[in-house]
C-alpha cells in the first residue's frame, strides 16, 4: 500500500510549512530515512525524510518550491513500482479537498458554543485562508461549528456567521460594526472610527480600512524617506516568533521574580570538571550546560514548574525536556534537550555543541525543536546583566540568565568579599504558578548552583 507523504507538524506551534526545494523528482526511488524535501517551518529549515522505501509518485500540483502547505496536507506518495496512486487535486483547491462530496452540506450552526467547541475539538480546524478571513472580519472561530470534512470551518461558514450576527443586531451603527482588530489598531493610532469608511459586509470596518485611512492621513511627522534606507523582510521564523510572543503577552498573565546566585562553587566545579568533559565530549563545559543540568534537577524536585497551561487546565509533564534559546541572524530558535534530567554533563555538552552547529545554517531535525517543557535563555555571554524573557506558550515558565560579574558581598563574619554573582529572572504564567511556587523553584535552583555537587548525583 502506498505511503502518504504529508506536511508533518514539526513544532508545537506549526500550522504551515514552506517548501524550499524538492530533493527528488517524480519516479525517483527513495530509501526510508532519505531526505526528500527541504522545508522552512516557524522554527528553522529542516529536511523531511522518507518514511518508507519506494517510488515517488503522484506529486501534487501546486507543491513546488515556495508553496505554503498546511500541516497534514498530502503532497505525494511513496509506492511500489507497479502501484497506482490516487490523483490529488491541486493544492490551491482547498475547498474541494475539505468539503464533503457524497452528501448535501447542512447550514453552518451560528449559535455561539465556545465551551462546547473548545472541549470537543480543541483548536478550531480551518485552513490558513479561512483563518485569515476570520482575523480580518474579527470573528472568533471557536464560535462557529464547521460544515467541512471532520468539522473543518469553511469560508462559507464564516460568512454565514457574520451575516447571522448582523441580522441579530440591525440597530448597530457604522462605528459599532468594527472588528476587534480594527478597533485596537484605531486606538493605537489615535484614529476616530467615525471618519473611517468600512469595506466589510454592511459597512463593517476591518483592519485594512484602518490601515488605508492611516496611510491617506499621514502627517509630515512621519519619517522622511531616504534613498539610502534599506528594507529587510522578516524571515518566516522572525515573523511567527513575533506573533507567538504577542499572543503570549496578550493571553497569559505573566510576572517575574529575580534572584542573584553566588557562582563561586559552580565556577570551581566547572574548572575541576573541564578536562574530563573536554576529553569525553571534545568541547568545553559551558555555564549554559551547568544551567541545563541544574534546571533539570530543580524541575524534578518541584514538578509544578514543569508544566503547561492548556484548555483551562494544568498539565504536569513527567519528562523534563529543556529548550535552550539560541539567537541567530535569521531569528531565535529553541532546540530542546530531551530527558535532560537523565543526561550527564558530557551528554548535555555534546547536544549543546550540536545545536550550535546546526544553528549556523538553521537546519534542524524536526525532533530537535519540539516537545519543550521549560526554556532557558542565557544572554550573559553578550554582556547582559539581567533581563525579562517572555514565556514560550504553552509552557509555564522561562528562565532568563545574565552575565557573571564580580560583586561586593557581605559575608557571615561581617567581611566584604568580591564574589562572582549571576542574575536569574524567572518569568511565569500566573495561571500555572503563583508567586510562592515560583519563589520555591528559584530557591531550589539557587541551591543547585551554589552547591554544584548536586549536579553529579
Amino acid at each position: 500500500m502506498a505511503t502518504e507523504l504529508f506536511m508533518p507538524k514539526m513544532s508545537d506551534h506549526m500550522e504551515i510549512g514552506v517548501i524550499l526545494e524538492w530533493l527528488v523528482k517524480e519516479g525517483d526511488h527513495v530509501e526510508k530515512g532519505q531526505p526528500i524535501l527541504e522545508l522552512e517551518t516557524d522554527k528553522a529549515t529542516v529536511e523531511l525524510e522518507a518514511s518508507a522505501s519506494g517510488i515517488i509518485k503522484g506529486i501534487r500540483a501546486g507543491v513546488e518550491s515556495g508553496a505554503y502547505v498546511p500541516v497534514g496536507e498530502t503532497m505525494a506518495y511513496i509506492a511500489e513500482p507497479d502501484e497506482v496512486v490516487p490523483v490529488l487535486p491541486p493544492l490551491g483547491d482547498t475547498g474541494d479537498i475539505l468539503q464533503p462530496t457524497t452528501k448535501e452540506v447542512a447550514p453552518a450552526s451560528v449559535t455561539p458554543e465556545p465551551a462546547q467547541a473548545a472541549h470537543k475539538l480543541g483548536r478550531p480546524r480551518a485552513v490558513p485562508a479561512v483563518r485569515k478571513l476570520a482575523r480580518q472580519q474579527g470573528v472568533d472561530l471557536a464560535l462557529i461549528n464547521g460544515t467541512g470534512r471532520e468539522g473543518r470551518i469553511t469560508e462559507q461558514d464564516v460568512q454565514a456567521y457574520i451575516s447571522a450576527q448582523e441580522t441579530k443586531s440591525p440597530e448597530k451603527t457604522t462605528t459599532e460594526l468594527v472588528s476587534p482588530v480594527a478597533r485596537r489598531m484605531a486606538e493605537d493610532l489615535g484614529i476616530d472610527l467615525a471618519e473611517v469608511k468600512g469595506s466589510g459586509p454592511k459597512g463593517r470596518i476591518i483592519k485594512e480600512d484602518v490601515q488605508a485611512f492611516a496611510e491617506t492621513t499621514a502627517t509630515v511627522t512621519a519619517p522622511i524617506e531616504d534613498e539610502r534606507d534599506e528594507w529587510l523582510d522578516l524571515t518566516t521564523i522572525q515573523r511567527l516568533t513575533g506573533q507567538r510572543m504577542v499572543e503570549s503577552v496578550q493571553t497569559a498573565p505573566q510576572f517575574s521574580l529575580d534572584a542573584s546566585v553566588d557562582m563561586t562553587k559552580s565556577m570551581e566545579f566547572r574548572k575541576v570538571q573541564m578536562d574530563r568533559i573536554v576529553a569525553a565530549a571534545g568541547e568545553r563545559l559551558s555555564i549554559t550546560g551547568i544551567l541545563v543540568k541544574a534546571v533539570a534537577i530543580a524541575l524534578k524536585q518541584f514538578p509544578r514548574a514543569n508544566a503547561s497551561f492548556d484548555g483551562g487546565r494544568i498539565k504536569l509533564h513527567k519528562a523534563v525536556h529543556i529548550g535552550v534559546a539560541v539567537g541567530t541572524n535569521d531569528g531565535l530558535v529553541v532546540p530542546v534537550i530531551k530527558d535532560a534530567d537523565q543526561k550527564t554533563l558530557i551528554q548535555i555538552t555534546q547536544e549543546l555543541t550540536n545545536f550550535q552547529e546546526k544553528a549556523t545554517s538553521m537546519r534542524f531535525h524536526p525532533d530537535d525543536l519540539s516537545g519543550g517543557t521549560f526554556t532557558i535563555s542565557n544572554l550573559g555571554m553578550y554582556g547582559v546583566d539581567r533581563f525579562n524573557a517572555i514565556v514560550n506558550p504553552p509552557q509555564s515558565a522561562i528562565l532568563a540568565v545574565g552575565r557573571i560579574i564580580k560583586t561586593p558581598v557581605g559575608m557571615s563574619d561581617d567581611t566584604i568579599l568580591l564574589r562572582p554573582i549571576m542574575s536569574m529572572t524567572l518569568s511565569v504564567d500566573h495561571r500555572s504558578m503563583d508567586g510562592f511556587q515560583a519563589a520555591k523553584l528559584l530557591a531550589i535552583l539557587k541551591e543547585c548552583l551554589e552547591e554544584p555537587y548536586l549536579l553529579t548525583q
